[in-house]
């Protein structure tokens, strides 16, 4: 029998300070296509991030059973989900749309699919040991149970494999569909905010589609997005942001008690607060913003003009950031 958790939605690591624990969300987000047929012990994660990569599900234990390259219409990828502003900014997240992502279906079971959702912060490790005797299906149901403002919620999505033209090329969306479980944006109203991912981690979506043979455009595309690199010296940017981020907990607790009303600091969404200014030593832990080249493909993979895009994100770091346009 399955035993009852509660559910927090926390990244690990970074993810933590990122992604705090949020307040139920009102409403539910749409569910695109029918979950997962009861009995069944493997299912497919759509994966358009880090865990593209092998090394990185080699690191987490993730041991995918099939691989294989496809596109999802209607769904954007979107770098949503606030991480530490200089050090690592953002992370992605899916939205809907009236665009397509790419990335690879891993094909995973229930031992790997409790893996991948602790990595994600969707489950804690003692949620996770108590879905031990509850089937893949139940996992899956909770982990798509809307729980937070913020952070990544699991819907099942329709996705389109990649098939093969006369000539051995790969043709994206030309092969079987899939039922495959995604992480989505947790807070799908309003517009999201525009951050810049890391070159850490923007590298290792850019690695991901090379290696398992994306679409030249949408790689291209990638190769187009701003990313930002932090400086060597980033920790010194370290204690403005913590003490910013307390500031922010403690107006929002101010203005809480002034309006009667009780306030959980660790519900406050850090999505689209501006980063803190980086003054005396710590402007050493001011970084790089890099601005690739342009590309004709942008509006296939994103409703954001890029200008609209790098006004904002230039505004975002600061006029003290350097910014490097590559050609």
């Amino acid at each position: 029998m399955m035993r009852s958790v509660r559910r927090w939605h926390v990244q690990p690591g970074v993810h933590a300070f990122a992604l705090l624990v949020g307040v139920l969300l009102g409403r539910n987000a749409p569910t695109m296509v029918e979950p997962l047929s009861r009995g069944s012990d493997r299912a497919w994660n759509f994966a358009f991030g880090s865990n593209m990569v092998p090394s990185t599900r080699q690191r987490r234990r993730l041991e995918p059973s099939r691989t294989v390259p496809a596109v999802v219409q209607g769904w954007e990828l979107h770098f949503s989900l606030p991480g530490i502003p200089y050090i690592e900014p953002a992370f992605a997240a899916l939205r809907p749309s009236n665009v397509s992502t790419h990335g690879v279906c891993l094909e995973l079971d229930k031992e790997n699919w409790l893996r991948l959702l602790v990595s994600e912060g969707v489950f804690r490790p003692d949620e996770a040991n108590a879905m031990k005797r509850a089937s893949l299906q139940e996992v899956l149901e909770l982990a798509a149970k809307p729980t937070a403002t913020f952070g990544y919620r699991l819907l099942p999505l329709q996705a389109c494999s990649y098939g093969r033209s006369a000539a051995g090329a790969a043709s994206p969306g030309t092969g079987p569909g899939l039922v495959a479980y995604a992480f989505v944006d947790a807070q799908l109203e309003g517009a999201p905010p525009l951050l810049p991912p890391s070159r850490r981690y923007w590298g290792l979506l850019r690695a991901g589609a090379r290696q398992h043979g994306l679409d030249r455009s949408y790689r291209d595309y990638l190769y187009s997005l701003p990313r930002y690199v932090p400086s060597p010296l980033s920790a010194a940017a370290l204690p403005t942001v913590l003490s910013a981020s307390a500031a922010k907990g403690l107006e929002g607790l101010v203005e809480a008690s002034r309006a009667g009303r009780l306030v959980d600091l660790a519900a406050r969404d850090p999505r689209g607060e501006a980063w803190p200014t980086l003054d005396g030593l710590a402007f050493l832990g001011t970084g790089t913003l890099v601005i690739g080249p342009d590309c004709a493909a942008w509006s296939r993979f994103c409703t954001t003009s890029r200008e609209t895009l790098l006004s904002s994100m230039r505004e975002l770091v600061g006029e003290e950031s350097p910014i490097i346009y590559i050609a």
